[in-house]
């Protein structure tokens, strides 16, 4: 017989002492099941959150994983940064419970175990998963059982329509979480990283050009550091005119004014900025304006889960060149290289 301490042991001090070697065994069985379907398989930093709570769990140090420690050790942040503003181990918990809520929509458990990560917390549960043809559960007897008297209870009509509005409540909080968590923001980097270890931020650097964006504008570029830096990639920024070599584990993104200098621009005409994304096996981002506010408007739009255009997610995941124009106050355009067209500005 299975017991509350096994089943409810992410909330009992030395967790690890509860499980069997068989129960362990299966539980990682689960784990592997799960980190290789197409839910996480697309995913790995999704897979790698879920293996580090899992694993730790299962060794008996449920009461270590927390949000500090989880984003110390699997993150990179130091053990005291300001998990206030750096929101980085919440986000990517929500996404392992929306990934693995749909997995278990699409499959049923592979090892007799499903594996959930309840809100709030970030320490897994285990719940055995039992089918509805047991045979030990047909066998049963069945005794009847007593009903005590129960004293009639008047209910109004609001106490009544109370859980639903609860339970309407609680819809629209998760639906607005799952808004501002950018899924497809998350989707877009993994994919763009998948089998690269670092990106290069690319800076033109055209004496000529007055409009150029060099080494001395890194303020434009800062929130794009950021946000890599929030995904745990590793960046490194230099200019066009440094003929290093990149690796194959290097994502170069290029940031430049001067390869949209060819179109005139009048005073009358809004800024625009283009977003481009050319797939492959060594994918390429390019960043272009036809001035420094225009790149940095876009620069906003790659780096913020809120404005983060979902067509990029998409072109990665299809495999095709894309290229977004962005101009403040309208409508994104996208053009895809099979659509044709003018020129791409890279």
């Amino acid at each position: 017989m299975i017991s509350n301490a096994t089943l409810l042991g992410s909330e009992t001090k030395g967790l690890g002492t509860c499980f069997t070697p068989e129960m362990r065994l299966a539980i990682e069985s689960e784990l592997e099941a799960i980190c290789n379907d197409s839910q996480f398989g697309s995913s790995p930093r999704n897979c790698e959150f879920l293996r580090y709570v899992v694993i730790g769990t299962l060794e008996g140090r449920a009461s270590e994983i927390k949000e500090r420690t989880i984003g110390a050790e699997l993150f990179g942040r130091p053990i005291t940064y300001d998990t206030g503003s750096d929101a980085v181990v919440r986000v990517r918990a929500n996404e392992v419970r929306k990934r693995l809520a749909c997995y278990y929509e699409e499959h049923p458990s592979q090892s007799g175990w499903r594996i959930q990560m309840p809100l709030r917390s970030y320490v897994p549960k285990f719940l055995p998963e039992l089918p509805f043809d047991n045979p030990v559960l047909a066998l049963a007897p069945r005794e009847p059982v007593a009903t005590p008297a129960v004293p009639r209870v008047v209910v109004t009509l609001s106490q009544m329509m109370m859980p639903t509005l609860v339970a309407l409540f609680l819809c629209v909080a998760t639906f607005r979480w799952q808004i501002f968590t950018g899924t497809p923001y998350l989707d877009f980097w993994d994919s763009l990283m998948a089998g690269h270890s670092a990106v290069a931020l690319i800076l033109d650097a055209d004496p000529a050009d007055p409009h150029a964006v060099t080494t001395e504008d890194l303020e434009t570029v800062r929130p794009l550091l950021q946000a890599t830096d929030a995904l745990h990639v590793q960046s490194q920024v230099r200019t066009s005119a440094d003929q290093k070599q990149d690796g194959a584990t290097i994502v170069p993104i290029h940031i430049t004014h001067q390869l949209l200098s060819g179109s005139s621009t009048s005073p009358e005409e809004p800024e625009e900025a283009y977003l481009s994304v050319v797939p492959g096996s060594q994918p390429e981002l390019w960043i272009a304006g036809t001035s420094r506010a225009a790149i940095e408007l876009a620069i906003h739009s790659l780096s913020s889960t809120d404005t983060f255009p979902q067509a990029l997610e998409m072109a990665l995941r299809r495999k095709t060149p894309t290229r977004i124009r962005i101009v403040e106050g309208q409508k994104l355009t996208v053009q895809s290289a099979a659509s044709g067209g003018e020129p791409w500005p890279h």
